[in-house]
């Protein structure tokens, strides 16, 4: 009996035992993980609601320009195609260019009437300027040029239409100068006397120019790489001979290559005595260089 009770306890210690490891290699309950809260960085800023995406903004004109968002082109009905016109450069120093009134009727160039010039044509014995012998001008037109800030004092003397037929416009003579390798400021004026004070007038003329970077360069004396020759025409209302007045009132530059262009310019007497002014001023030198002027006419616009 005592074994039989030995025997039960030895065995209910290795079912024990048994039970223990069995216990022992389940896995162990797993524990809730703590969230750990991961910083965000600070939201960037957000497209403004006036903002458009690329491809998509209005263009910025000087209406738009700073009058607030601009709204999209999407809802722009499309443009139409930009004008062809070339802009007119403005007449620059000297002078502001007569203001023009919109119930005055055009008025041709040139315009009919009686002419007031002496000599228009530049016909007559040209004869030097004072002291300087290649000054050679027309009778009653008289030369003026200014010196430095690159400019030259060009030389003067007639064109002949027995030499250089497509250099005079009319008559056997036209007004030339120029200036080799050179650049100039330079034109000619003619002072009228007897206008009526208060009436409107209309100075006109004709140019041309001749502007060659090397003679070899140019066969029949046709300009090659020229110069923007920068001519024009003005009226000193006040009778003024001095070319840089602020009085004078000047038309817009031409450049007229090569064959002949009028240039008109209109202003009001102010005086009995007005002066009338032919300017050339190229961009750059060249070996030729050359200015031409003929015909030019003064009449009072009725």
């Amino acid at each position: 009996m005592p074994s039989r009770r030995l025997s039960l306890a030895i065995m209910l210690l290795l079912l024990a035992s048994l039970a223990c490891g069995f216990l022992s290699s389940e896995p162990s309950p797993t524990a809730t993980p703590t969230v750990v809260a991961t910083p965000t960085l600070a939201p960037t800023a957000t497209t403004a609601p006036a903002a458009t995406l690329l491809g998509e903004a209005s263009v910025v004109t000087e209406e738009t320009a700073g009058a607030g968002p601009v709204e999209p082109a999407a809802t722009e009905e499309p443009a139409g195609p930009a004008s062809t016109a070339e802009p007119e450069l403005e007449g620059g120093e000297g002078g502001e260019q007569p203001g023009g009134d919109p119930e005055q009727v055009a008025v041709a160039c040139p315009a009919a009437g009686q002419n007031l010039l002496l000599n228009p044509s530049f016909e007559g014995d040209y004869k030097p300027f004072g002291a300087f012998a290649e000054l050679n001008h027309a009778p009653n037109w008289f030369p003026w040029w200014q010196d430095g800030e690159n400019n030259l004092r060009p030389e003067f003397k007639p064109a002949e239409a027995s030499i250089a037929p497509n250099r005079v416009h009319g008559g056997a003579k036209a007004q030339q100068y120029f200036k080799s390798f050179g650049q100039f400021k330079s034109g000619l004026y003619q002072s009228v006397l007897n206008v009526p004070s208060g009436s409107r007038l209309q100075f006109s003329i004709y140019g041309q120019a001749w502007s060659c970077e090397q003679n070899n360069m140019c066969p029949g004396s046709t300009s090659v790489n020229p110069a923007n020759m920068l001519m024009r025409v003005g009226i000193d209302p006040t009778g003024d001979t001095n070319w840089s007045a602020d009085t004078v009132q000047w038309s817009a530059y031409f450049n007229p290559l090569d064959q002949w262009q009028i240039a008109c310019v209109e202003a009001i007497a102010e005086s009995e005595i007005v002066t009338v002014y032919v300017w050339a001023s190229p961009d750059g030198p060249r070996q030729n260089q050359d200015v031409y002027w003929d015909d030019g006419s003064l009449v009072v616009l009725p």
